[in-house]
């Protein structure tokens, strides 16, 4: 106890002066008109003492005022934080929204010019494996969705259904090396199978050697394989292959659907066809 008492005697000094200087003031107080010598001998003592605590009572009060106004705008910035990642989000939300009801818009306005069945689907899975080119929707049997039917569109060809259950469907992609499609190059007429190529692109076969294909021309649907309507792009020729023999050529086709970015699809029954096409 000593021991403590002598670590601490300036505390302990300086508290029991304050304390003396508080009681001669309190006594002062209540004489009015007496001299008291001793308690301004006291008072003028204690002058240094309470300034200093004046002072160092001013520094913590400061001191404890920036501290809740620190945590104050940290709380503020935390809020303001939290409010930019929900505009954010907001704003994300929307544009994808906008970006769907522009496929949808444009789905709808490709539909407008058919006749017969045809049922809007999503894509919701693509074939890991790079040597197949398959799809799967969301529509099955049990949206009127069957085997070999053809997937449409607004840019052209997409597919067809190879495989279905009730509620889903597999697309064989026309770039799959199993896909064919009976089509005519629109300018020419001359007609010969798409089948599917390499990198994403497809070729057209049994063209006879003699028929007028150039870079550039289109390619669209024949109507002849039971599958797809007439006259539904297919592609562009992107460069003809003539041997000095036989009597085929080649020609290489650039699909005309974005297939690796597409959601939307139309799957076209088999009396689906264009509002202007013969009959």
């Amino acid at each position: 106890m000593l021991e403590f008492v002598r670590r601490n005697r300036v505390v302990f000094a300086s508290g029991s002066l304050l304390l003396l200087s508080l009681l001669l003031l309190s006594v002062a107080s209540r004489t009015h008109r007496r001299i008291d010598p001793v308690a301004g001998l006291v008072l003028e003592a204690m002058r240094p003492l309470q300034s200093v605590m004046a002072v160092g009572l001013a520094a913590v009060n400061d001191v404890w005022r920036t501290y809740v106004a620190l945590v104050g705008v940290k709380q503020q910035n935390e809020r303001l934080q939290r409010r930019v990642l929900e505009l954010e989000q907001q704003v994300v939300r929307l544009g994808e929204t906008e970006q769907t009801d522009r496929q949808l818009g444009e789905l709808l306005q490709f539909r407008s010019n058919f006749e017969g069945d045809l049922q809007a689907a999503q894509i919701i899975g693509r074939d890991p494996l790079p040597w197949f080119s398959t799809v799967v929707l969301n529509k099955g049997e049990s949206d009127g969705v069957h085997k070999n039917m053809a997937v449409l569109s607004p840019f052209g060809v997409v597919g067809q259904t190879m495989a279905t259950s009730a509620h889903a469907a597999r697309v064989l992609l026309i770039t799959d090396h199993n896909s064919g499609v009976d089509a005519i190059v629109q300018r020419s007429r001359a007609r010969g199978i798409v089948e599917g190529g390499l990198e994403g692109n497809c070729v057209m076969k049994y063209l006879r050697r003699g028929e007028d294909v150039d870079v550039g021309d289109q390619i669209v649907t024949s109507g002849l394989d039971g599958i797809f309507p007439k006259g539904i792009l297919v592609g562009s020729v992107t460069h003809v292959t003539r041997g000095s023999r036989g009597l085929m050529q080649i020609a290489d086709v650039k699909p005309s659907v974005p297939l690796d970015r597409i959601e939307e699809v139309l799957v076209a029954g088999a009396g689906a066809r264009p509002k202007d096409a013969v009959p």
